[in-house]
């Protein structure tokens, strides 16, 4: 059960919790801090653990959260509970006013909506908690006080405890609570609730049903939660005052919801009175700030809301993940506690918010407004109800606040871009770095489910609609594929990589490791363009490397999942002026001379093409040499190699032609309004086309490339090109074919190269040495040729992608043979070679 604690960067980590309330919220928290490594004594005031309420339902949002302490809670919870299935508004004599399938809304989330008995999640908590956690019960809290390095709470009965932090889970009422911000009474939402739970069956309640029956100023639902067993409400628009104490009982209620639909009262009648449960429906506004030093608040202590939105529960588990998370990950107590209260306190005003508005509607007795509220439901689209129902039930991740993208989200233009062309034909990036020392698979699988946990786009998958309107979603936690090859070249590996498709709901990452020699490993990683470019996935295997020497089992600091790159584009690049800018960009690309094309040798259906790598090394005093003539002629190595590239072109023509284009990849991370760095997951690479000349001497043709590409980046023509990509991507991967016609014909990737410098990669990692990082790229249906370049401390790797069929083996070969020779004529001599 436990992983060990986590020492943090700064101050002392924390290693006690008293969490006060054995609730929903403090049961998760005492789970989650259990598996960051923290010990936990659970204060209950009641002589037993024993849940309080009938029913509810944890939706994706908590299924999602539930799903990052990897204890298989949310399984355990489906076992004992009720999948919904559908969810249906209905008139108060039972006709229907919208039925709406909750399978199309779990495909979207990622996760389904599980209803169930208070008491079976309760349980199933208290079992992931470890049969060795600390409860004290009949430990009713009547305040705390501060130490200089914990905190100490009293109990009524004279006892006292202590711990490095105190976590007030302890309901609306809360003692913790009232001792920060002083004692107020609840907020009334001015209706009662009754709640039941009964065994029922009806032909009106179908297997996995929600049903909402609205009338005016009253509402009586029903949830199917499994094993024969109904969880039933009902509500009742009244004064504050008399909901808090209502006097009625169930003949009461009976006589109030008849001549509503006949299940209604069958299922009152078919439960006992004492089984019946009437509440007042009551909030408190929303604090500005939960806790104040070793303090913080959970749940319903800091944030308690109506049950319109069914987003008590949830909230709370929310609250208690992403509270071990942030001690587990942001250093010392405090830090953690209030970086733990900025993540959740914007997100549970919403909530608060939003319940209370949903409220006022569904127990209005206005009959214009009651009229208005339900065609707004029978009528409105599926999408826009979906999307209503959407924001809530959408967990918003672990992760620094801002800048992210709540997932689900729909694929960006450029996203979409990369993965229709995926769906067309593998489009793959990449990444092997050798690794010497005593490497083994188990160490690899450490590192690699340590990385699935970090980043949370390695969680996801695309689903779409028929090809249409992808998106990423939310997935359980999936062990990221790992092959294991006795030997052999990674070379023969890459090949495979390049060509061998992701499963539509497979992890969109997968490794390879090689054993060369005995002590002598490849790593070989393989992604998508539709989460990674090459800075992406070195850094992955970077990552899985440093995360392996670790041995990092336990909680690992999430990295944010970024919004679309589109979305982090500098302002004059978003929206109407990006696309002015881009409009214009394509009016004076007309007026540009072009260069040259290759020419295909053959035609390849879109369908059928893949890529096939060549590779040369250039290392030595070749290397040194090169480098060292680059520097004195003050012509970046990216423009020397992009003018051999022009120029192997036009060796390999039957009629060379003077100038040839050539496209650059350009990594734009730092351009972007918020730079992001190395670690984050996405593809920020756009292409630059320039005509370059194939018969110029070559330090002349580089001169004149970098000059032009200068003034081009400079002018941040990449992103300005990606504003086309609207307009000739497909609609759906079924229809490339006139894409791949434009692209074939006028598309910056006939000839083009990435150019990536990686001299801080680490040489050593724990006890392994690190060489040879280095990439290499699919092209699928968006070029024909990509020359990725590797510029690292000892080496030159060149690794040339080509579409088997369009160009053939040898003459691939051969155009790279001539390049590798150009760079080579402009090393000087070695008695004339500095050494460095």
């Amino acid at each position: 059960m436990k992983v060990g604690h986590r020492v943090t960067q700064q101050g002392k980590p924390v290693r006690t919790a008293l969490v006060v309330g054995a609730g929903i919220g403090g049961l998760t928290a005492a789970a989650a801090l259990r598996r960051a490594g923290i010990e936990v004594v659970l204060c209950e005031r009641g002589p037993q653990l024993r849940a309080a309420g009938f029913g509810l339902s944890v939706q994706p949002n908590a299924m999602h959260a539930l799903r990052t302490l990897d204890l298989g809670i949310d399984e355990e919870l489906l076992r004992v509970g009720g999948r919904a299935r559908s969810f249906t508004f209905r008139r108060r004599d039972g006709s229907d006013i919208r039925r709406i399938d909750m399978a199309p809304t779990d495909a979207a989330l990622g996760a389904p909506t599980v209803a169930l008995a208070r008491q079976d999640l309760h349980d199933v908590l208290l079992a992931a908690c470890g049969a060795d956690l600390r409860v004290e019960l009949g430990a009713e809290a009547t305040g705390f006080a501060e130490t200089a390095d914990g905190v100490r709470v009293s109990f009524a009965d004279g006892r006292s405890l202590g711990a490095d932090i105190l976590i007030g889970a302890d309901g609306i009422n809360s003692v913790i609570r009232a001792q920060l911000h002083g004692a107020e009474p609840p907020r009334p939402g001015k209706f009662v609730c009754w709640l039941a739970l009964a065994p029922f069956a009806h032909p009106a309640i179908e297997p996995g049903a929600s049903i909402h029956y609205w009338g005016r100023g009253a509402r009586f639902g029903f949830h199917d939660i499994g094993h024969g067993n109904i969880y039933w409400w009902g509500t009742m628009t009244t004064t504050g005052e008399l909901a808090a104490n209502w006097p009625h009982g169930k003949h009461d209620l009976l006589a109030r919801f008849r001549g509503w639909s006949p299940e209604i009262a069958e299922i009152i009648t078919a439960t006992p009175e004492s089984d019946i449960l009437a509440l007042p429906a009551q909030d408190r506004p929303p604090l500005a700030a939960w806790g104040r030093g070793r303090v913080t608040l959970l749940g319903d202590a800091a944030h308690p809301m109506l049950s319109s939105l069914g987003q008590g529960a949830n909230s709370a588990i929310e609250d208690a993940v992403a509270l071990a998370h942030a001690l587990a990950t942001g250093g010392d107590a405090v830090t953690g506690l209030r970086g733990y209260e900025q993540r959740r306190i914007p997100r549970t005003r919403k909530l608060i918010d939003g319940s209370r508005r949903l409220a006022y509607l569904e127990q209005t007795r206005n009959r214009a407004l009651i009229a208005v509220r339900d065609t707004f439901i029978a009528k409105n689209s599926e999408q826009r109800l979906r999307a209503n129902l959407f924001e809530p039930m959408t967990w918003p991740g672990l992760g620094d606040p801002a800048p992210v993208a709540a997932l689900p989200r729909r694929l960006s233009t450029l996203e979409r871009w990369h993965w229709t062309a995926d769906r067309v034909a593998p489009l793959h990036i990449v990444a092997r770095v050798r690794v010497t020392g005593g490497l083994d698979a188990s160490a690899v699988r450490t590192g690699l489910d340590a990385v699935v946990r970090r980043h949370p786009m390695l969680r996801t998958a695309v689903h779409s609609e028929a090809g249409r309107n992808p998106r990423f979603v939310p997935a359980a936690l999936r062990p990221i594929p790992l092959r294991e090859v006795t030997s052999g070249e990674w070379t023969a590996e890459i090949d495979t990589e390049l060509r061998e498709r992701f499963a539509p709901d497979a992890p969109l990452l997968r490794a390879t490791l090689i054993t060369v020699a005995p002590g002598v490993h490849d790593l070989i990683l393989t992604s998508t363009y539709v989460i990674a470019d090459a800075v992406t996935v070195l850094s992955f295997a970077r990552q899985v490397l440093e995360l392996a020497a670790e041995r990092a089992t336990g909680w690992v600091a999430e990295v944010p999942a970024p919004a679309a790159p589109e979305a982090l584009f500098p302002k004059p690049f978003r929206g109407a002026r990006g696309m002015a800018k881009t409009l214009g960009l394509l009016a004076a690309d007309g007026l540009r001379a072009k260069g040259a094309r290759l020419v295909p040798t053959t035609e390849v259906a879109p369908a059928a093409r893949f890529t096939k790598p060549a590779r040369r090394v250039i290392d030595g005093h070749d290397y040194a040499g090169l480098r060292q003539a680059c520097r004195e002629r003050g012509v970046p190595l990216r423009s020397v190699i992009a003018a051999a590239l022009a120029r192997a072109a036009g060796a390999e023509a039957e009629a060379p032609r003077p100038d040839y284009s050539v496209g650059v990849s350009v990594l734009f991370r730092e351009h972007l309004h918020h730079p992001l760095d190395n670690t984050r997951t996405g593809a920020y690479q756009a292409m630059i086309a320039l005509p370059t000349s194939a018969v110029r001497p070559l330090w002349e043709a580089a001169s004149a490339f970098d000059a032009d590409f200068t003034a081009r980046l400079n002018r941040r023509e990449h992103l300005a090109n990606l504003g086309s990509m609207g307009f000739i991507a497909p609609k759906s991967p079924a229809r490339p074919e006139r894409t791949v016609k434009l692209l074939d014909a006028r598309g910056p990737g006939n000839l083009c190269l990435t150019y990536l410098e990686t001299d801080d990669f680490p040489a050593r990692v724990g006890e392994w040495e690190i060489s040879s990082p280095e990439f290499i790229s699919g092209m699928s249906i968006s070029g024909m040729m990509m020359l990725a370049v590797t510029v690292g401390a000892a080496e030159l790797s060149l690794n040339l992608g080509y579409i088997a069929g369009l160009f053939g083996a040898d003459r691939a070969e051969a155009l790279l043979d001539t390049l590798t020779r150009s760079l080579r004529a402009l090393v000087p001599a070695p008695e004339s070679t500095a050494v460095y």
